[in-house]
């Protein structure tokens, strides 16, 4: 009876990380299992148990894996939620579809900022330009998920997908809405510059006026994000409207890996993407307060370049540019 005591407080403890603090505990339980605030205080506090029902209604409501209530499995242990492309019918669609629930579930949660490692430019700021984004959409399916539909494909900016151009659109607003600190490199516009370049070598693009189009618009994109630096707030590319506070650090030494640790009031979540595509999810605290901790240590070695003076920001940019200018 005592371990299973100590599993439900787990659970508890495990569902109480997941609401905002404004939120009370017990009303939730009492409204998910439709009991009393009575007796949700008693299962609570451990004075009754919850049977096997209540058990996978909880489950299944606050989407905790029963592996991590048993704490006592757990060590060395590191459990994410990872749904990829292409199994069991989830599309890249379905992939954009859940990035918009969890932007916005970001932002109904009262998000206090992200921080983001960037091997490569953000994929959010592609989706400012219709043709660009339709350009990485189509380079992740063809190229590094190998999706079969795409094998014989050639991109063009004659033949967009309208879908994805509309959650790409929503995409972008809502991650205006979220304040970030991004570390870059030199290296992190190289690898779409890399993409740009492959594909006119081996002609995959359908004509010239399709690759012209996407390199002038990702030397807009960096010149976005360089006024979203002097200003230090994020820009809406089409309104210019600004938004939430935005942060550029330079890191000379260290390369991105694209993980993303999410900062809440009363705990974290992290994102971790190895390739572009394919995020493994976790709020497990071993990981983030180890994430945590790192970026820590990474933003204190980096150079945060929008409160510096123009005179050591712009190098870094000019730099950037100059890279552009080979493609």
């Amino acid at each position: 009876m005592e371990t299973l005591n100590i599993l439900q407080q787990n659970l508890f403890t495990l569902i109480k990380s997941k609401l905002h603090k404004s939120e009370n505990l017990a009303k939730n339980i009492a409204a998910t299992l439709n009991v009393s605030s009575d007796a949700a205080y008693k299962k609570i506090k451990g004075d009754r148990l919850l049977d096997i029902a209540e058990l996978q209604i909880l489950t299944t409501k606050y989407k905790i894996p029963l592996a991590d209530i048993d704490n006592s499995n757990n060590f060395n242990k590191v459990w994410f939620t990872f749904n990829p492309i292409g199994f069991h019918g989830f599309s890249y669609k379905d992939y954009l579809k859940v990035m918009i629930t969890n932007l916005q579930m970001l932002i109904d949660r009262k998000v206090k900022y992200l921080i983001y490692s960037a091997k490569e430019v953000p994929m959010f700021y592609n989706f400012m330009f219709p043709e660009l984004g339709c350009f990485k959409s189509f380079v992740w399916q063809k190229s590094i998920l190998n999706l079969d539909e795409f094998v014989e494909e050639k991109f063009s900016i004659h033949n967009l997908d309208n879908e994805i151009i509309d959650l790409g659109n929503q995409i972008y607003n809502l991650f205006n809405l979220i304040s970030s600190k991004e570390i870059w490199n030199y290296e992190t516009v190289n690898c779409t510059l890399r993409q740009i370049d492959f594909y006119k070598i081996t002609n995959k693009f359908a004509d010239i006026e399709s690759y012209d189009t996407i390199v002038n618009q990702y030397i807009k994109l960096i010149n976005h994000i360089e006024a979203q630096t002097n200003s230090s707030k994020k820009i809406n590319y089409h309104t210019k409207s600004t938004h939430s506070e935005y942060d550029l650090y330079h890191n000379e030494l260290i390369l991105g890996d694209n993980t993303v640790l999410i900062e809440f009031e009363n705990n974290q979540l992290a994102f971790i993407t190895p390739n572009a595509v394919n995020s493994f999810i976790t709020n497990q605290i071993e990981v983030t307060s180890y994430l945590s901790k790192n970026f820590e240590t990474l933003l204190m070695k980096s150079v945060q370049l929008n409160k510096q003076s123009e005179k050591l920001r712009s190098p870094f940019f000019e730099k950037l540019k100059q890279s552009l200018i080979v493609i």
